[in-house]
């Protein structure tokens, strides 16, 4: 086994009912797998078995694992380690041959269960005292410990939950809910106003990694330095140093590039935003003395449409990179035109407001809301300009929402002595997901890196 992929698989103990199982020498293979994108980290574990274990699995049973690899022991440090207890919501299929039986058990952490039984219904928000959303959803509701809750300072919302899922009721403020500027950071915090808020960068992210549930923004997540640099090259070109081996990458998968048409069509280079106010049974066209200004009308649009514009947005935020990811001139061209994208945003409509408290005392005015959805959107279609998949020794250092440096030689070397790098694909990555594999050849590291620019010219 190379070192590189060495592992120490510590714990790996089965709960059934009062019954702790080690399960260690009848895990075959087993895929980890955790992503910007998805609430919950997810664990898939193929079983050889000639015990029948299976006939005494409900899939409900819990599973305690810990692992770590060569590149996550590098300092010795708890960080190194993935560790988790997960739930089993799923038997797959089993296949016998002969005396033993092969199947898969797929687990996910127990406030998956939580998310689909225990529903959120009711008001929350400032207006009622309950301005702090992400956290009570994650603490009442998915029974989730403080330790493990890392929650970016946000603007204030006021949000009526209709029997949502605490996962659904995040997903819907993250789209309008802008970063906190601290006096900290990027020097492209946004427009800060006079409560000390950043209205321009919003686009925040709700994710489970190994470290635990965040709630953070897109900037912020591109604001981290790298925490490792990989490598592409030659195999055994170390004396099989595994030290020098550890960040070397084994195989790169390329995105598919320059799709134009699709980028026109999900509004990339221009986008515009529209509010509409719906009908309510207590609103009315008869004048009301109680209600702010502008509130005595119909339903309808409140202000005109929010144009965000790719180049604009760039300049807003704070890019992994310096240099811009796209043809200029083409971009320009686009942009004499009309949005390619039109989307409409339901704003919420508080009629208990009164002219002394417009906005319930939260940021829930119709233009913060339409800012922060327009720029949200684009946000994320910016992160997700350069997609790159690179194979790398096993490193449970690693984790959804790191950023790390990537190094790709050119095809082309000018230089005898000096191969130069490839510009398009080298540089400072996001990781969107990783999947760490186990075999008993040891643990591989699958990384879904993406970004939003490119290096500067000049490096």
């Amino acid at each position: 086994m190379s070192d590189t992929k060495s592992f120490k698989l510590t714990k790996a103990d089965l709960l059934i009912g009062d019954e702790k199982l080690d399960i260690k020498s009848v895990i075959s293979e087993f895929q980890w797998f955790e992503s910007i994108d998805s609430p919950f980290i997810r664990l898939d574990v193929a079983i050889l078995d000639s015990t029948d274990l299976d006939t005494r699995l409900y899939g409900t049973e819990i599973l305690e694992i810990e692992f770590s690899t060569f590149a996550g022991q590098e300092d010795g440090k708890k960080e190194g380690r993935c560790k988790a207890k997960f739930k089993m919501y799923k038997i797959g299929s089993v296949i016998k041959k002969e005396r033993a039986k092969m199947y898969i058990l797929h687990f996910a952490p127990e406030a998956m269960y939580y998310n689909e039984a225990n529903r959120a219904f009711g008001m929350f928000g400032v207006k009622n005292g309950k301005q702090d959303v992400v956290q009570r959803m994650l603490r009442q509701h998915l029974k989730i410990p403080n330790r493990e809750i890392f929650i970016e300072g946000h603007t204030f919302l006021n949000v009526i939950s209709p029997n949502w899922r605490p996962v659904d009721c995040i997903a819907y403020m993250s789209d309008k809910v802008s970063r906190l500027d601290k006096g900290k950071g990027s020097k492209k915090s946004g427009n800060v106003k006079k409560n000390g808020t950043a209205a321009r960068q919003a686009g925040f992210l709700f994710w489970q990694n190994k470290h635990g549930y965040n709630f953070a923004s897109i900037d912020m997540l591109c604001e981290q330095q790298p925490m490792h640099e990989y490598t592409y090259g030659q195999k055994n070109v170390n004396d099989n140093n595994p030290v020098a081996d550890m960040y070397r990458i084994e195989s790169v998968k390329y995105p598919d590039r320059a799709n134009q048409l699709e980028k026109l069509r999900n509004g990339v280079y221009k986008t515009s935003t529209f509010g509409i106010v719906m009908a309510a049974p207590t609103m009315s066209t008869l004048p009301n003395s109680t209600a702010s200004t502008g509130d005595e009308g119909p339903e309808g649009t409140v202000m005109g449409p929010v144009v965000t514009q790719l180049m604009s947005l760039f300049s807003k935020a704070s890019t992994l990179e310096k240099g811009f990811p796209y043809d200029v001139e083409a971009i320009e061209e686009f942009l004499e035109m009309h949005p390619t994208r039109t989307r409409l945003k339901i704003l919420p409509k508080m009629v208990q407001q009164d002219s002394n408290n417009v906005d319930g005392g939260a940021e829930e005015e119709s233009e913060s809301i339409l800012n922060a959805a327009s720029y949200a959107t684009q946000r994320w279609m910016l992160l997700n300009t350069h997609t790159l998949t690179i194979q790398v020794p096993g490193n449970t250092r690693l984790f959804a929402g790191a950023v790390v440096k990537v190094n790709i030689p050119a095809s082309q070397q000018k230089n005898k002595n000096k191969l130069p790098k490839d510009r398009m694909f080298s540089g400072k990555y996001l990781v969107k997901g990783l999947k760490h594999v186990y075999t008993n050849t040891g643990i591989t590291t699958e990384v879904y890196l993406c970004r939003d620019s490119l290096p500067a010219t000049n490096k």
